[in-house]
């Protein structure tokens, strides 16, 4: 991993996206890997804003789709995989005040109340930017609403950029074809 901040800094293992995780890698802010600090947030089917990379969660022996999931569903999924999953806001209240940069990506929210909350909570921190993936981002900002939700991140001094290539505005670049040609490729990687 090129990042020691990924995941909250245990990438790979059962803590990774865990408040303990994340206290068990604080120091590695001090290794030259350590880029920023990066996370998933994810919404679950009441409307909870979590954090959990996967799309799905092993349940009673079955992996089950955690967008069909009530947050307290999840909670006892995580339970029985001795995870302690976190909501959004915990992570943030972990790490408001520390002045490393924050990379928060968009998993999937469907909800509007998760995206105002999402955008309220980012606003108030310095060095906070969301990401996203091309496909995650058309489903979390479908184009019906779309252009609400620019001018809502813009106006609170938000950017929301591309996984990978964090110069890449998501949602500038969806305003023209050329510009999400141009967003999609992985070979374009850095630029």
């Amino acid at each position: 991993m090129n990042n020691s901040g990924h995941r909250l800094g245990a990438s790979g293992t059962r803590l990774e996206n865990t408040i303990e995780g994340l206290r068990n890698a604080i120091d590695n802010t001090k290794n030259p890997k350590f880029k920023y600090w990066e996370f998933d947030i994810r919404e679950s089917i009441d409307g909870i804003v979590f954090v959990f990379h996967d799309d799905n969660i092993e349940k009673n022996g079955e992996l089950v789709e955690i967008a069909k999931m009530t947050f307290s569903d999840i909670l006892d999924a995580g339970e029985s995989l001795d995870i302690k999953i976190p909501t959004f806001n915990e992570i943030v209240n972990e790490l408001e005040g520390r002045k490393e940069k924050v990379m928060v990506e968009i998993k999937e929210v469907f909800s509007d109340g998760a995206r105002m909350e999402i955008i309220q909570s980012l606003s108030k921190l310095e060095n906070w930017k969301l990401m996203a993936t091309p496909e995650r981002f058309e489903k979390s900002f479908p184009k019906d609403s779309r252009a609400h939700w620019s001018e809502e991140i813009s106006n609170s001094g938000i950017e929301l950029v591309r996984v990978g290539r964090h110069r890449v505005n998501l949602f500038k670049a969806a305003e023209s074809r050329f510009g999400w040609v141009f967003a999609g490729p992985k070979w374009l990687f850095g630029f």
